[in-house]
């Protein structure tokens, strides 16, 4: 079993680069998810996609590069004997440091698991104001790694992507960068990703121990209307309800049952095709927790809410 590591800063678009590294590469196998909460949200997003040719394990509310990091290795010696698929791609937590996944992952490593060259996606809209806000953190996940992606580059001209590619190649000049949109890809370059064995490369040690986000989690949640949604969201990216860099859920708004999501100071609303319970995960600082969950619907506040508090890893 081949392991590659999919990292990246909260709301940079792993699951996304998932989901279509998982249309084209044709093997068998696994993901596994760390979601920073107690609410998971992608694994049912990567559920369609992986349908065929592999399955979703979950791992939430701890971090498996500090907390959670002695579970994390027995599920994936679990799936190595149980499941035996040809690849497991792991999408940690968007705080997780990636050079500590990849410690973890060295001393289960044999000749039966054997760990593929990181990836690292970094969104080009967020690059500056994380980098100034979590520089440890943000300059390990791409320090550690052997593959550096730019996301949402799509409207971006060719200075703007040099200009980063220059920022990127001063954290770590050795690693290979890409600043064209992937889904642009074809399929032999996401099969290259499936090909290149890490190399045993410097693993970046943290300086000083560093302040993370606060999560907070809403389970069983609805809205009155979509409409109602919208504002909120348009209120959130404001700062009404804190400093939040990153929010998501699924949930039903009316008779509409909808996703949202949000990084930084942008939002999308899709359909949702799950009719299920509803859920929401908010990430940042200064969270206004009681305003947040006024704006559901007051049948369904405060039956399943958790609120919780990371340290640094």
């Amino acid at each position: 079993m081949k392991i590659l590591i999919v990292s990246g800063f909260l709301g940079a678009g792993k699951t996304t680069f998932i989901r279509r590294l998982s249309r084209n590469i044709g093997k068998r196998f696994v993901i596994l998810e760390n979601e920073y909460g107690a609410a998971g949200i992608d694994g049912a997003r990567l559920g369609k996609d992986v349908a065929e040719e592999g399955n979703i394990w979950e791992m939430t509310e701890q971090c498996i590069c500090c907390s959670g990091k002695k579970d994390f290795a027995s599920s994936v010696l679990t799936i190595a004997n149980a499941v035996d698929p040809e690849y497991l791609i792991v999408e940690p937590t968007g705080v997780g440091r990636l050079s500590k996944i990849i410690e973890n992952l060295k001393q289960i490593e044999y000749e039966r698991i054997r760990l593929l060259s990181p990836v690292t996606i970094v969104d080009i809209y967020s690059f500056g104001r994380y980098l100034e806000e979590y520089p440890e953190l943000y300059k390990d996940q791409i320090a550690s790694a052997g593959t550096v992606i730019v996301s949402k580059t799509e409207q971006s001209g060719v200075e703007e992507k040099e200009r980063i590619r220059k920022f990127i190649e001063k954290i770590n000049p050795s690693a290979q960068i890409i600043t064209n949109p992937y889904a642009s890809m074809a399929r032999e370059e996401f099969e290259n990703f499936l090909k290149e064995e890490w190399g045993g490369g410097k693993i970046q040690k943290a300086e000083t121990e560093e302040k993370l986000p606060d999560v907070f989690s809403l389970e069983t949640v609805s809205m009155e209307t979509p409409e109602k949604l919208l504002c909120f969201l348009e209120d959130m990216v404001r700062g009404k309800y804190g400093n939040i860099i990153r929010a998501k859920g699924q949930l039903q708004a009316g008779t509409d049952f909808l996703r949202f999501d949000v990084a930084d100071s942008r939002y999308s609303v899709t359909g949702a095709e799950e009719k299920t319970a509803g859920k929401a995960v908010f990430i940042g600082e200064l969270i206004k927790r009681e305003d947040i969950e006024e704006n559901f619907k007051k049948e369904a506040r405060g039956r399943k809410m958790k609120y919780m508090a990371r340290k640094a890893p």
